[in-house]
């Protein structure tokens, strides 16, 4: 086990130093690259490097083993986090771009036609977001995907025996006897439809802040249109996911090999969904590239909700959970000063 946990973190360090490297060159070495490929990689390399943390955390889940409160701590916080990245990045441009043409002194019945039309797309893509997540979660968990965390695990105990006090000792029989006949597939869509609204995002959010850049008639280097906020918000509520994951995991009998693997494939699959949401949301229409916007938080609410903080509580009460949260959440709006 531990000879796997080296080689992965050292691949993993060859990978981070490998995209701060290029990234730090793309702006003068690449130029003979056409524009829209650059950024495309660009897109690709945040996708890599924000999910880089969800193996980064499944190590040091299988290698330090830290008890129930710590985990709850880190649950609590990635989950702030995770809810600063949704309400700074997502949420409050719409608004404000919804303000502003509401309380433009010209064009005012076209601003409020354009506003009532961005702020229905908004709010209709969060429902649809948070209802898809729930359905696609109810359906692989009933498939033994709800092995995947301790969250998702206690709701399925909740269910079968509504009025029994769950302690952590029952978990703990919960995934060892239910992981005995085992559902890896079933577990790894479980992690899937929780990071694939993520990777949207991750696409969106930079290509917000290219347009932004290449509106002002500037040729912006890579540093200069990454999302540190959306960027910090995803890292650090990747890692505590993922630690917590992996233990719950390793508990259900799963091997160290296919738990990272299973890591490892992810970070791969939401850089490809990174580069797809720059695609997309180059290439759709505004209203829709909100609603789409807006399905992705609605999904990543839900997803807080359902399973982190329900999983947080249950591990370390609601005065660790209470602060952890509000600390991630400040960590992650501080990231703000760096663009």
């Amino acid at each position: 086990m531990k000879k796997t946990l080296f080689v992965v973190a050292a691949v993993i360090a060859f990978l981070v130093i490998g995209f701060l490297m290029w990234g730090h060159d793309a702006g003068t070495d690449d130029d003979f690259m056409h524009p829209t490929t650059k950024y495309a990689m660009w897109a690709f390399l945040i996708g890599g490097l924000v999910t880089i943390s969800l193996p980064l955390g499944a190590i040091s889940g299988l290698a330090f083993k830290p008890g129930p409160k710590t985990t709850a701590i880190f649950t609590a916080f990635g989950a702030g986090a995770l809810l600063a990245a949704l309400s700074v990045e997502l949420i409050a441009p719409t608004v404000e771009e919804i303000v502003g043409h509401i309380n433009s002194p010209t064009h005012m019945d076209q601003g409020k036609k354009h506003a009532f039309y961005t702020m229905g797309a908004l709010l209709l893509g969060c429902a649809g977001g948070g209802f898809l997540f729930y359905t696609l979660d109810e359906l692989i968990n009933s498939q033994g995907g709800f092995l995947r965390k301790v969250g998702t695990t206690i709701n399925f105990m909740v269910r079968k025996k509504p009025h029994e006090h769950i302690e952590a000792k029952d978990v703990e029989r919960v995934q060892k006897a239910e992981g005995e006949h085992g559902a890896p597939m079933a577990i790894w869509l479980g992690l899937l439809i929780d990071g694939i609204p993520e990777s949207f995002v991750i696409g969106a959010g930079f290509l917000s802040l290219l347009s932004m850049r290449l509106g002002a008639g500037t040729d912006p280097s890579f540093t200069e249109v990454l999302p540190y906020t959306l960027i910090a918000g995803l890292f650090l509520s990747n890692f505590p996911e993922a630690l917590s994951a992996s233990i719950g995991m390793k508990k259900s009998g799963m091997s160290t090999t296919k738990i990272l693997a299973m890591w490892m494939s992810l970070v791969l699959i939401i850089a490809l969904g990174a580069l797809g949401g720059y695609y997309i949301g180059s290439s759709i229409p505004h209203e829709i590239e909100i609603a789409v916007e807006g399905l992705a938080a609605g999904a990543m609410l839900t997803m807080i909700a359902q399973t982190m903080i329900p999983e947080a509580v249950h591990l370390g009460g609601v005065k660790v959970v209470g602060l952890s949260t509000l600390i991630g959440y400040l960590s992650a709006v501080a990231f703000k000063l760096f663009e």
